[in-house]
């Protein structure tokens, strides 16, 4: 078995809110291995991006510490966080807003090089060339701008900038959902082939659980900051146990009308309470149909319910 390429553990942050404090990560622990990808799916707000973001050190946690290639890297800063962040790198949701306008796609894509000294001009030129073969755009590409390019060209670009340090492990934040349902099978074939040939771990964070599920081993179910239930895809996919978990997976909707009509209808009421205010037990429990007194009061721990399996329900 491989070893873990970053562990977390006990992973917390918290933001002042109205004078009030706002608890948007709690208590996470996760390990993801070289070469494997980890699915992390759950309602917006719900702290995705931003334990994402912890991850990279562009949040400082409150508490908790970040395992990375077998070393702490929590409390890095200076010369140590630059150097830790050539390892770790990130793909944004929206890419028509995370490229600069201003700039040519060649200028992007070797802003990352020449930011960390990496060769010289004819080098860092020849390197964007490659870059761009890598994720299937033209060599014509490199002296034109972002707005010349559709959505899906452009997050293409993005990856090539993030591939430009040879990083090990890319986070990528809900990078299809502002494509195009064709575009983004594109993009997710895509992120596949760079998985095998490049031998990168991702963490992947996104709404989609029919794409999750094609590119994950591993998923994640997180919920008003805290995870509900992880383990291997299949065994997630095929038997949910938290009730949250059920209410996902069964909005995938089926190919087969006749199976979908025979499926029962799983129904998600209201909306989540506040992250300023959550509840005292079970942090699902003002929605959960299953919900029952002992809920209210006792909070559950992600327990071990299968092989590489666990979740936080009472039941």
């Amino acid at each position: 078995m491989n070893q873990p390429l970053i562990q977390v553990n006990q992973l917390t942050k918290s933001f002042l809110v109205n004078r009030q404090t706002l608890t948007a990560v709690r208590n996470v622990c996760f390990s993801i291995e070289s070469g494997q990808t980890l699915g992390l799916v759950g309602e917006s707000g719900c702290g995705k991006s931003t334990l994402g973001r912890i991850l990279l050190r562009l949040y400082e946690p409150d508490n908790g510490n970040i395992i990375f290639r077998g070393e702490e890297i929590t409390h890095f800063s200076g010369k140590k966080l630059k150097e830790m962040r050539r390892h770790m790198q990130m793909i944004f949701q929206d890419p028509f807003a995370s490229l600069n306008p201003r700039m040519t796609v060649e200028a992007i894509i070797s802003e990352p090089l020449i930011v960390n000294g990496r060769g010289g001009t004819r080098e860092q030129k020849k390197a964007c060339a490659e870059l761009l073969d890598l994720v299937n755009l033209p060599q014509n590409a490199l002296g034109r701008f972002p707005h010349e390019f559709s959505g899906g060209q452009r997050q293409r670009i993005g990856i090539a900038r993030a591939l430009a340090l040879h990083p090990e492990l890319i986070i990528y934040d809900e990078p299809i959902s502002a494509l195009d349902v064709s575009i983004q099978a594109q993009i997710v074939n895509l992120l596949l082939s760079l998985q095998r040939e490049l031998k990168l771990t991702y963490l992947f964070i996104a709404h989609d659980l029919a794409m999750v599920k094609v590119l994950s081993n591993r998923v994640a179910v997180m919920y008003l900051g805290e995870f509900v239930e992880i383990g291997d895809v299949d065994e997630l996919y095929a038997h949910p146990s938290h009730p949250y978990t059920q209410i996902l997976l069964s909005s995938i909707p089926c190919h087969d009308p006749i199976e979908e009509r025979k499926r029962p209808p799983v129904i998600l009421h209201g909306e989540p309470p506040s992250p300023l205010n959550p509840p005292k037990g079970c942090i699902f429990c003002t929605r959960c149909p299953k919900a029952t007194n002992a809920c209210w009061e006792q909070k559950p721990e992600l327990k071990k319910i299968g092989r590489d399996h666990f979740a936080a329900c009472l039941f």
